[in-house]
């Protein structure tokens, strides 16, 4: 009894009922979970490969940001570089020699002095790299045979 209200006792048969059917649902939600995680456990996970990687000489890249402004601001603190994952990243050969990749993974290789890409990689919160593969010459003038017909044009 409780402020003057009398409360049903439960039976034994009613209670043990009751206890009974609790253990049931603990095991079969136990069991329930255990299936889930094992499932969980056999999945294949995908591997989220990271475009941005830390390197410094002391250690081999850490490929394991996803955005330039957080390699950048952790290679600060190593005193290394922000690089990009070549296995995640492929960045195509252009006009200069550095190449300024932004978060957005878009490359722009139209930069010849390393101090120019690193000054506008700053400001858009990216990365410069080397340029991959551009020959130190450039190619032959495609047009040099036509050129002089051109000229009164």
């Amino acid at each position: 009894m409780i402020d003057g209200t009398t409360l049903a006792v439960p039976t034994p048969d009613c209670w043990g009922e009751a206890m009974s059917m609790a253990a049931s649902g603990r095991r079969h939600g136990g069991i329930m979970i255990a299936l889930v995680e094992a499932s969980l456990l056999v999945a294949p996970v995908p591997v989220l490969a990271s475009p941005f990687c830390v390197q410094t000489q002391a250690i081999a890249p850490q490929c394991i940001y996803v955005d330039a402004a957080s390699c950048n601001a952790r290679a600060h603190e190593m005193g290394g570089t922000c690089t990009v994952n070549p296995a995640e990243i492929h960045v195509a050969p252009g006009l200069g020699h550095y190449c300024l990749l932004t978060s957005g993974r878009v490359s722009s290789c139209i930069y010849v002095e390393r101090d120019t890409c690193d000054q506008e990689a700053r400001h858009q919160q990216g990365v410069c790299i080397q340029a991959p593969g551009r020959p130190e010459s450039p190619g032959p003038d495609p047009y040099r045979d036509i050129r002089p017909l051109m000229a009164g044009h």
